[in-house]
């Protein structure tokens, strides 16, 4: 059953309206999320509203009964590889059709945790690969670990071809404000330098990346 949340101004820009609900994130630590959105601006998973960032995270954790501990509310890592993926999705698909072999079909996962053994820390991933009968013959991969959540790193099989923290969270390290066209092309240019990247490793074109 959902969680009852007191109502709330909605935090979505420009809404503002006053039928807002709590999100129901609790983390491994028992904190819990305290922002609120209305029914237009909330996302709800097995019947529980969350915001967007949580959202995404209790999805890739299959539901808020999981037995993983939920990360910390303040860490970005999963929604971070949500947002990478999703710019990168179309990109990466075109990538590993320009390889496609004949018996071979595309297989997309959504963003999961993944452990590492003997690695304490934990990583989120989202990957897409080309597999056949014998297994899997080419992977792409977008991951970055709770550790250091700023991180997106890219993968193209076993090598990891580039990695970089997005402007955006230069930005605000910085407390450097810009406007929305500036932030439009940092973000822009940054997504293609990643797809351009994992484009000429699965193609061939390039085995030593310059990111």
């Amino acid at each position: 059953m959902p969680v009852a949340r007191a109502r709330d101004a909605c935090l979505a820009a420009g809404c503002g309206g006053a039928g807002g609900v709590r999100c129901n994130y609790v983390d491994k630590r028992g904190r819990t999320c305290t922002t609120s959105w209305c029914s237009q601006h909330w996302t709800e998973v097995s019947g529980r509203q969350y915001c967007r960032r949580h959202a995404s995270t209790v999805e890739a954790l299959g539901g808020a009964d999981s037995m993983e501990g939920m990360p910390d509310i303040d860490n970005r890592a999963p929604s971070l590889v949500s947002w990478v993926g999703e710019e990168l999705d179309s990109a990466v698909r075109a990538a590993l059709d320009r390889v496609m072999v004949p018996g071979a079909v595309l297989v997309v996962d959504p963003v999961r945790l993944h452990r590492r053994p003997g690695v304490p820390s934990r990583r989120w991933h989202r990957t897409w690969k080309l597999v056949d009968n014998s297994g899997v013959l080419k992977l792409v991969a977008i991951e970055v670990d709770e550790d250091d959540d700023s991180d997106v790193r890219a993968r193209v099989g076993m090598e990891l071809i580039g990695n970089g923290v997005p402007p955006w969270i230069e930005r605000r390290r910085s407390g450097v404000e810009v406007d929305a066209e500036v932030d439009a092309h940092q973000r822009y240019a940054f997504r293609e330098a990643m797809a351009r990247s994992i484009e000429l490793v699965v193609t061939r074109q390039e085995t030593v990346p310059r990111y």
